[in-house]
């Protein structure tokens, strides 16, 4: 009798491995590729100069655009040796393609509840700017905005930023010469990551004053931007422009402030265009309802000198006893070393107060002004600057309940006895109660600060 032994066959999990990553593929082609609902968006051109050219949609034609014209989704927009155009999504999105540059729109549309504006920097220079409402949109996530390049994606996180394309130099990089892209933040921050189709990427955050670079496909640790590359990203600063009704809701946004802007008819801001910047800006918070200044000041280069300027009529500082506000840091943004509050009277610097040590939560701040006499003053001015070696360069303060402290009320004392002298029968004579010397009147004590020489003028550079 034959008994025929045998064995085990090896058990392949190749083919149920295979099997399930094929379908795990499909399922995410799927969610990519499979058609869905949306509504297109477009870019208005604001501005051309020099040599613009924009192609029709199929790409096989090109033409000089129009002020006012959309760029749509599949249009590209090219410009030469001496072209320049400035496009937008109103209130939210400001960008400059600069010379010798190409971009193609490659995806704008509203999926869902979530507004998408892919763009593809083919090569050149693209300078852009996020706004406040893109910001609040960003963080709940119903927008996005990235630049996508051959060697590298740039997701913007509410930014005022420039993304270079690569092949306009070459670097030397690992011991290896290669050519190089170029990401630089000045106010926000952008995620630098490798081109990813399927999965994202985990990439290098570039933060405000800093820059990275992409060698090869390689993306490089951020760095301190340098004054030269400073002074290439500076025109960023020129795409954030506010309307004549901006404006207005400006001054209307800063009644609701706090009761010093009952005094103020106008503010602005103050800075050398060629080595510094500052933007002020009035919002009313989502959460709480209330009203914010936000200062934002870059005074990078040395020597540089930036502010904010708030013009008053009949404000007589005697009439109050001095000012009082909260003020933070914002997160991720830097704080003076070199901040001070300047109040003039017909140019004059009579009081100057220079608060310091801000933080990420609300602080409360209060200056005597220690007028005894009557003092007009006309403006009142934040000054940020660079006057030494290892200061904040660039950052962003935020203010709330700016409010004037009016006098304290004069209260009379009644002394001791007054009211049993009130109530003596008639038939006793009233005696005169001696008044106690310690609420006797007593002339006003002198103010602290009063023999303290103010400067009269202050040289700003």
């Amino acid at each position: 009798m034959n008994v025929r032994v045998e064995k085990p066959k090896r058990v392949s999990y190749w083919k149920p491995l295979i099997a399930v990553l094929v379908i795990a593929v499909g399922f995410i082609l799927w969610v990519y590729l499979a058609p869905r609902s949306y509504k297109p968006l477009a870019f208005e051109i604001l501005g051309i100069e020099g040599n613009v050219q924009i192609s029709d949609p199929q790409g096989r034609s090109w033409r000089t655009p129009k002020r006012g014209e959309e760029f749509k989704v599949s249009q590209s927009l090219k410009t030469g040796p001496d072209g320049m155009v400035d496009f937008q999504i109103e209130n939210e999105i400001h960008l400059r393609l600069k010379e010798n540059s190409e971009l193609k729109a490659e995806e704008l549309r509203i999926v869902g509840r979530q507004e998408i504006y892919k763009l593809r920097l083919i090569q050149g220079v693209l300078l852009g700017a996020t706004t406040r409402q893109f910001e609040h949109k960003q963080n709940i996530q119903k927008t996005i905005l990235q630049i996508l390049t051959r060697d590298y994606t740039a997701n913007i996180q509410s930014a005022i930023f420039r993304v270079q394309a690569a092949g306009l130099f070459r670097v030397q990089a690992d011991g290896k010469q290669g050519l190089a892209s170029k990401v630089g933040v000045l106010r926000g921050s952008v995620e630098v990551s490798k081109p990813s189709f399927l999965f994202h990427s985990e990439g290098v955050r570039v933060r405000g004053l800093e820059e990275a670079l992409v060698v090869n496909g390689v993306v490089l640790p951020a760095t301190r931007v340098t004054s030269d590359s400073w002074g290439l990203m500076k025109e960023s600063y020129e795409l954030i422009t506010k309307t004549a009704a901006t404006e207005a809701e400006q001054i209307d946004l800063s009644k609701m402030a706090g009761n010093f802007f009952n005094v103020v008819f106008d503010h602005g801001t103050f800075f050398t265009p060629k080595i510094g910047y500052a933007g002020r800006e009035f919002f009313k918070d989502p959460d709480s309802g209330n009203v914010y200044l936000e200062t934002e000041y870059d005074v990078f280069p040395a020597g540089s000198f930036c502010g904010v300027y708030i013009k008053t009529r009949d404000f007589d500082i005697s009439k109050y006893t001095g000012l009082s506000f909260e003020v933070r840091r914002k997160t991720e943004e830097g704080a003076p070393d070199s901040f001070f509050i300047e109040l003039k009277s017909r140019g004059n610097v009579v009081r100057r107060y220079a608060p310091r040590t801000f933080e990420n939560a609300w602080k409360p701040v209060e200056f005597d002004f220690h007028a005894t006499k009557p003092l007009d003053v006309n403006e009142v001015v934040f000054v940020f600057t660079n006057s030494r070696v290892g200061e904040a360069k660039k950052g962003v303060l935020e203010f709330r309940n700016i409010k004037l402290i009016p006098l304290p009320e004069a209260s009379a004392t009644v002394p001791q006895g007054a009211a049993q002298a009130a109530v003596v029968p008639p038939s006793q004579p009233t005696v005169n109660q001696p008044v106690p010397s310690s609420v006797a009147p007593q002339a006003p004590a002198p103010a602290k600060d009063a023999s303290l020489s103010v400067p009269k003028e202050v040289s700003l550079e």
